[in-house]
C-alpha cells in the first residue's frame, strides 16, 4: 500500500489500515495432459502458517466456467503440505487444475516448487 485516499470526511476512529497477515500466491496452471504425479516443496522464510490449496475450478473451461471470484479452493489431499510453519514437501496423486499457497499466518514468506514429470503419455 502506497496511500490511502478517502472521497468525504471520516473520523480517525473509522478507518483501520493494516493486514490481517493472509496472503495468497498467484494460481499455477497444471499440466493436464501430464502424468498425474506432482511433487510440491514449500521453503519457509521468517515464521509462518501456510497451506498449498488445489481446485478444480476453471474460470476459462469453455462450457462450465466458474467465476472466479466463486471457485472453491481445497486444502491439498496430502497433510505433509496443510497447516503448517516449516519447509515441506509433498504430493499430488492427481493433478487439479489449479494450485496455490495460502499464508495463513506469520511473519516471513514462503516459495512453492511444483514439478509434474513428462507431458504427454506416448
Amino acid at each position: 500500500v502506497t496511500s490511502i485516499a478517502v472521497s468525504a470526511s471520516v473520523s480517525l476512529s473509522g478507518v483501520t489500515v493494516g493486514t490481517n497477515s493472509v496472503a495468497g500466491s498467484r494460481w499455477a496452471r497444471m499440466d493436464g495432459w501430464a502424468n498425474a504425479q506432482a511433487a510440491i516443496q514449500v521453503d519457509v522464510t521468517g515464521t509462518v502458517n501456510y497451506t498449498v490449496q488445489t481446485t478444480m475450478d476453471d474460470p476459462n473451461d469453455p462450457f462450465s466456467p466458474v467465476a472466479q471470484g466463486s471457485m472453491t479452493w481445497i486444502n491439498c489431499a496430502d497433510s505433509a503440505v496443510v497447516a503448517k510453519t516449516a519447509n515441506a514437501q509433498g504430493v499430488l496423486a492427481a493433478t487439479p487444475t489449479f494450485i496455490r499457497i495460502k499464508q495463513t499466518a506469520g511473519n516471513g514468506s514462503t516459495t512453492m516448487t511444483v514439478a509434474q514429470f513428462s507431458n504427454a503419455p506416448y
